[in-house]
């Protein structure tokens, strides 16, 4: 039996895909460790893991603030370095101190969790592994539009249109080599800080700090290359294995007293809700309410506290949370800010989408909810409700995003995504070496 060690960022939508896949190695005897905010310790230790809290390794929110400009390509490198690099000392540290007492045979590190893997194998640790928890990374050699921009971190980024012209994907790798060895060269060199003072070598010549984020061991990738535009540069060692959720709650749903006007099927169903990060009620819920207020559909939100939406028009009802597994199958049309979780969960059930998110990782995918067809990308991230209600009638009233949307799940309903990740975790623990087809 091997030993995995698994570190995420102490976040839901980080600490979620995880969970099924910590399972699904625990019920084949193999033992685990996990690597994040104490907070989650029920949560974490019902999979059969353990729980080992950060000590050295801040969270996100305790680095110091930004001094930073909010645009341009020093703001990117800041974003990115404080993300990746600056905590990864910390959890080198960590991870030290854990191989001491439990010899893990591979390091399971999120995509946002920072580089401690990839430090630690470089000084004679075990492989690490990547568990992609959004988009597949964009290369410096990557067909596809630019995930990083001068605008990215400001209230209106800039993402390219993905267009399959070859003359479009050259200038596409152009763009990303560009990026990657030019504009965020200080991303690499404090990445190359950080490992003299470790005691190791910089990167290799033509190597930047974007290629340490992906292991050359293995990536698991959640989703399927059926949400993505067209790759082929994407490594072998990343492999897609169905999207990741979490697994259904053991407790019994105790429905509010509206739920049978969902389940009557009298009038199109319409979810809404904010999201974990960007909680805003006034960038998403309150347009939507007031953009479908007096439409023919029952809009169902959610949010944690029901009451800060003030008077409801009538064909809205709220809660503060009802399980995916129960609502999704009932929902027509799932209003959205883009975050990858509830995307994903959506088109697991072949439920189309509308998108508004423009911060983080989100307008990569709600380009994506575009290109794919599941849905309209309304490109804001507080849009006017005119927007909302137009979208969502022309979502209801094409059928195309409906089958869209049940294809990619039909698509992902062919794998089984905590197996198929335990079994390549498995590989790598016995092999140690890249898990490519």
């Amino acid at each position: 039996m091997a030993n995995i060690l698994i570190s995420t960022m102490p976040e839901s939508g980080h600490v979620n895909p995880a969970l099924p896949i910590a399972a699904a190695l625990t019920a084949r005897g193999h033992r685990v460790r996990w690597h994040t905010g104490a907070e989650y310790t029920d949560t974490i230790e019902a999979t059969g893991a353990r729980l080992v809290p950060m000590r050295h390794a801040p969270r996100f929110r305790e680095l110091p603030p930004r001094r930073d400009p909010s645009s341009g390509w020093d703001a990117v490198s800041a974003v990115l370095e404080r993300l990746y690099v600056a905590p990864s000392l910390g959890q080198l540290r960590d991870f030290q101190e854990i191989l001491a007492d439990f010899p893990a045979d591979v390091v399971f590190n999120e995509s946002t969790a920072g580089l401690g893997g990839h430090l630690l194998h470089d000084l004679g640790g075990p492989p690490w592994a990547r568990l992609g928890v959004s988009m597949p990374p964009t290369l410096p050699d990557s067909p596809i539009p630019p995930l990083y921009s001068p605008r990215l971190f400001t209230d209106t980024p800039e993402l390219l249109d993905y267009s399959a012209d070859p003359a479009a994907i050259a200038r596409y790798r152009e763009l990303n080599h560009e990026v990657a060895h030019v504009h965020l060269r200080p991303f690499t060199d404090a990445l190359n800080a950080l490992r003299a003072e470790v005691g190791l070598a910089p990167m290799p010549p033509g190597r930047t700090a974007l290629d340490a984020t992906i292991s050359p061991f293995l990536h698991v990738q959640t989703g399927t290359p059926t949400f993505d535009y067209p790759r082929d540069e994407l490594p072998p060692q990343i492999r897609h294995v169905g999207p990741l959720l979490p697994p259904p709650s053991g407790a019994a749903f105790d429905p509010p007293p509206w739920w049978p006007e969902v389940t009557s099927g009298d009038q199109p169903v319409v979810h809404v809700t904010q999201g974990t990060v960007a909680t805003d009620l006034a960038q998403l819920l309150a347009p939507t309410l007031a953009g479908l207020a007096g439409e023919d559909v029952l809009v169902v939100a959610t949010t944690p506290d029901p009451a800060a939406l003030g008077p409801l028009p009538d064909n809205v009802r709220v809660a503060p949370s009802i399980p995916y597994a129960h609502l999704l199958p009932l929902v027509d049309v799932m209003i959205t800010n883009g975050g990858i979780g509830g995307v994903l969960a959506a088109l697991a059930q072949g439920v189309p989408l509308v998108a508004t998110g423009r911060t983080e990782d989100k307008p990569a995918i709600c380009a994506r909810i575009a290109y794919t067809g599941v849905g309209v990308d309304l490109r804001s991230a507080a849009p006017e409700p005119d927007a909302v209600r137009a979208a969502v009638k022309t979502v209801l009233s094409d059928p195309s995003y409906r089958r869209n949307a049940e294809r990619i799940g039909a698509d992902f309903a062919r794998h089984d995504p905590p197996a198929e990740a335990a079994d390549l975790l498995e590989r790598l623990a016995r092999t140690r070496r890249p898990v490519i087809a």
